[in-house]
């Protein structure tokens, strides 16, 4: 089908929903006469404002506009108020997230990915098939979802980058910041994210070893480093670098810089945009590190590092055997997979890309 008309509803979490505008441009290639709208939260909106492939972008609160339904919707939401729009706007084809009797469902088109997913249940009720797909894919998510929808994969490295387009109001508030730092005078800072909001106390690297690692990416760069996160990292990243300040000065004019966390989105996305390389956890900064195009270190305790991608610049840094406690919130053990990662380990994936 050629569609006229396709509509994601894709509402959370954020970095889920950035790293979702990686299906705009094969979407747009292969229907390049298709108006493509995109139905999400407001907390999500400036994510997706000034994107160029999306055509109408409309909120979950203020609803879609008027019309005479989408030949094509994917349905990525696993919530049942927005299953069921996705349903009553179709007039064509619907792939992803259903709504039924029996609670939340997906099309047999998606089974790729949501196969994958907690609305894969066994019989019991329990995931273990799920996991043990999850565990044994190497797809990245994007690459499951152009195996969904049957679109080619692009023959670049980064043709599957999301898109995040960031104007100079968006770059004031980091360019204040840079100018009273001093950054602007040497080599581009490193952006350090070792948070990961409090959903996922696992996929966080504990305030000790954040502050090992921000001093050992500093004396070997010797470039600032920019400490990232969310409101909820506010009180970490404050730990942090005190910890830095007290273990005492580790390069001449190379500080650990905390900027604060409650910046505006794409205020943070300009943050982000000063460094040359972003070392992160599996959250937003990951996302929109990839999207600016920045060299991009994941560091990857009990989520799939195969869905991760950091488009030919960077990599995918994972414990050493992996990781027991396969999408659990909290780890099993008495240290979690990234408390045990020797800071060389990431240094030197860093080193690879960075001089």
């Amino acid at each position: 089908m050629k569609s006229r008309r396709i509509l994601i509803v894709k509402l959370s979490a954020l970095g889920d929903v950035l790293r979702t505008t990686s299906l705009l441009r094969p979407l747009a290639r292969r229907h390049p006469q298709a108006r493509i709208s995109w139905l999400t939260s407001k907390a999500a909106l400036p994510l997706l404002e000034t994107n160029p492939w999306i055509s109408e972008l409309a909120t979950s609160e203020e609803g879609l506009s008027p019309g005479p339904g989408f030949d094509l919707v994917l349905s990525l939401e696993e919530d049942a108020s927005a299953a069921r729009l996705a349903s009553a706007v179709c007039r064509g084809e619907l792939v992803g997230v259903t709504v039924g009797g029996g609670g939340l469902s997906y099309t047999p088109s998606s089974a790729p990915y949501y196969d994958l997913s907690l609305l894969h249940r066994d019989a019991d009720g329990g995931h273990a098939a799920a996991d043990r797909l999850k565990a044994a894919n190497k797809l990245t998510y994007a690459e499951l979802w152009l195996k969904v929808l049957g679109l080619p994969k692009p023959a670049k490295k980064d043709g599957l980058r999301p898109v995040l387009v960031l104007s100079a109001e968006d770059r004031a508030s980091a360019a204040a910041f840079a100018r009273k730092a001093g950054l602007a005078d040497g080599p581009a800072a490193i952006g350090l994210n070792p948070g990961a909001g409090s959903r996922w106390p696992a996929k966080q690297v504990p305030v000790e070893a954040a502050v090992c690692l921000a001093r050992a990416l500093v004396r070997r760069f010797r470039r600032p480093v920019i400490l990232f996160g969310g409101k909820d990292e506010a009180a970490r990243n404050r730990a942090i670098a005190r910890g830095v300040a007290a273990a005492g000065a580790v390069a001449s004019g190379a500080p650990v810089l905390d900027p604060g966390t409650g910046h505006l989105l794409r205020s943070f996305a300009g943050f982000v945009d000063l460094c040359e390389a972003v070392v992160t956890t599996d959250t937003l900064a990951l996302h929109i590190a990839a999207a600016l195009g920045k060299k991009t270190f994941a560091l990857v305790g009990p989520t799939s590092a195969s869905e991760l991608d950091v488009f030919g610049q960077g990599e995918i840094v994972v414990p050493a055997g992996g990781c027991s406690c396969f999408y659990r919130p909290r780890c099993l053990r008495g240290r979690s997979c990234l408390d045990r990662m020797p800071a060389s380990r990431v240094v030197d994936a860093v080193a690879r890309w960075v001089k």
